[in-house]
């Protein structure tokens, strides 16, 4: 067990929920949250005041951190040969890398939890398989209170995916959107499926242009729900399923099936429904034990891709 230092410290202030909270959600929910992130590099984003405070991402393994924490060395580029398993060392990392920690157990979520974390994001790869991911997220970024209009992008992704060769679950972001997760073999890098979920996302905002966008500035997405391939992208992350999510409710990012889409919405589950999350099965879980076919998919992709006629426009998300 992790000793918590100032447990009695209100970490969400509108529904009075306490540090010592937090981390015994940590403590609880960590079989169903580990099956997701063990392996994982991963990005923390902590609240060491609590919501009333500033937050901030962490992505580098501070010393103090417990040696049972594994660590994993990443070169900025991870086309490079940079990337190791290594314990951090005292003295000065090189600037081009990124030593990101490796969760495999209960207490080492706890431990973060200890630390001020309160959101856990994660890479679609394995440390031990950077380069090859083994799920496909698309992340649907609706405009404010278009909950009917996302909840239909998400049937939209779901039937697209499946045309090309994938199952896929939705899960509820705890924030305002859904993500559609597709379990892969890990066969095929990261980029060359970047480029085929790029050619995803235009495929189907070219044939809902009223629904979908993929434009990435928010001024040109109008009442349009952005269709976000970009989770992606090499080192890119996504919020962990299960993870609190940063918000006044203390929202979970939570799996769920299909035929629950009318009923749940993307933050309908919040910190106080522990007992309940625990209690639901996890059909994300379930389906990755049988992941889809990725070089069927990008192949299918980039035909209908070839066949529609589209071109994709040069990408700068920096210049964007």
């Amino acid at each position: 067990m992790v000793a918590v230092s100032n447990a009695d410290r209100v970490v969400f202030p509108e529904v009075g929920r306490t540090k010592g909270e937090v981390v015994s959600y940590y403590e609880r929910i960590a079989p169903r949250l580990l099956v997701h992130a063990t392996g994982r590099p991963l990005s923390i984003r902590r609240f060491p005041k609590g919501l009333a405070g500033a937050g901030f991402f962490q992505k580098n393994v501070p010393d103090h951190y417990p040696a049972s924490i594994e660590r994993f060395t990443v070169s900025r580029s991870p086309r490079s040969n940079g990337s190791s398993r290594a314990r951090a060392k005292k003295d000065a990392k090189p600037a081009d890398v990124t030593i990101y920690p490796l969760v495999s157990e209960p207490e080492h979520l706890a431990y973060l939890a200890n630390q001020g974390a309160i959101e856990l994001h994660v890479t679609t790869s394995r440390a031990a398989d950077l380069l090859h991911p083994d799920r496909i997220v698309i992340d649907l970024d609706p405009p404010k209170g278009a909950l009917a209009l996302v909840r239909k992008a998400a049937l939209i992704a779901r039937d697209a995916l499946g045309e090309f060769g994938l199952d896929s679950i939705p899960v509820a972001t705890g924030s305002k959107g859904y993500h559609v997760v597709a379990p892969i073999v890990p066969s095929v890098d990261l980029e060359t499926l970047g480029l085929a979920l790029q050619k995803f996302g235009a495929l189907v905002a070219a044939k809902f242009p009223d629904e979908l966008t993929t434009a990435f500035r928010i001024a040109e997405r109008g009442k349009r729900v952005f269709v976000d391939w970009l989770r992606n992208r090499p080192l890119a992350t996504v919020v962990s399923p299960y993870s609190l999510r940063a918000t006044p409710r203390a929202s979970v990012a939570t799996p769920f099936a299909w035929s629950e889409l009318e009923v749940v919405a993307p933050d309908t589950f919040t910190i106080d429904d522990l007992d309940r999350l625990l209690e639901r099965g996890d059909p994300l879980a379930a389906l990755a034990e049988t992941p889809g076919d990725a070089s069927f998919f990008v192949s299918k992709v980039d035909d209908a891709f070839d066949a529609s006629g589209l071109v994709l426009e040069p990408f700068d998300r920096f210049r964007s």
